[in-house]
């Protein structure tokens, strides 16, 4: 499956570069699983030479590398620059829950790193971009008024029923819900607080006048 590059024309056609290698990968990955992952496969798959590849990258393992850290930044950097725009941490929260709630993939790149998690390079970044989203879900919690154990108790557990619906899709995908919408509601009711209401001011009490 040739496909075009995004790096510099060559005799008038893109050449591919090294963003484009590792996009492909992590495509190939999310296809095929990581044991797919080849330079031949890949160079097969982009319709070009092995040299093309080692123009960019020493061999597999830098590749992996680089397609790993592109996928970090687009699961976790991105994301958290996009909700900085977002002043409110309820809404915040809201935002990321409609976001996990969506109906996924059998086949998915998370599912995919996640069967390859005892690869050491893949664990680490497994490891680094839960621990990202779970500190950031604890900014959301702690912005709303709850303590450092309660608010790391919610994000867990918010970031648990996100990452078992993915393994959910690619183990069992007949047993996911039907009612998507109201899933999604389900989720964020669960996971929300609930606002809670400014106590009531009471009037001053009038002195009672002397006679």
């Amino acid at each position: 499956m040739a496909r075009g590059g995004t790096g510099a024309k060559r005799r008038g056609a893109p050449t591919l570069n090294a963003a484009d290698w590792a996009e492909a990968a992590l495509q190939l990955v999310a296809e095929r699983g990581l044991g797919a992952l080849t330079v031949d496969t890949l160079a097969r798959r982009l319709g070009v030479t092995k040299g093309s590849f080692y123009w960019h990258f020493a061999g597999r393992a830098e590749l992996l590398a680089a397609a790993l850290a592109r996928w970090e930044e687009r699961a976790v950097t991105e994301p958290v620059k996009a909700l900085a725009a977002v002043s409110d941490p309820r809404m915040r929260l809201e935002l990321i829950l409609d976001a996990s709630s969506q109906p996924p993939r059998a086949r998915s790149l998370y599912a995919a790193l996640a069967e390859a998690a005892e690869d050491p390079v893949v664990r680490q970044v497994l490891s680094r971009v839960a621990e990202a989203r779970i500190d950031y879900l604890v900014q959301c919690y702690r912005a709303l008024g709850h303590d450092a154990s309660d608010a790391r108790s919610r994000a867990v557990l918010a970031y648990a029923a996100y990452r078992g619906l993915l393994q959910l899709a690619h183990e069992a995908p007949t047993a996911l819900p039907d009612d998507w919408p109201g899933y999604a509601a389900l989720t964020k009711s669960a996971f929300v607080p609930a606002r809670v209401s400014p106590p009531a001011t009471r009037p001053p009490a009038r002195r009672a006048r002397r006679g």
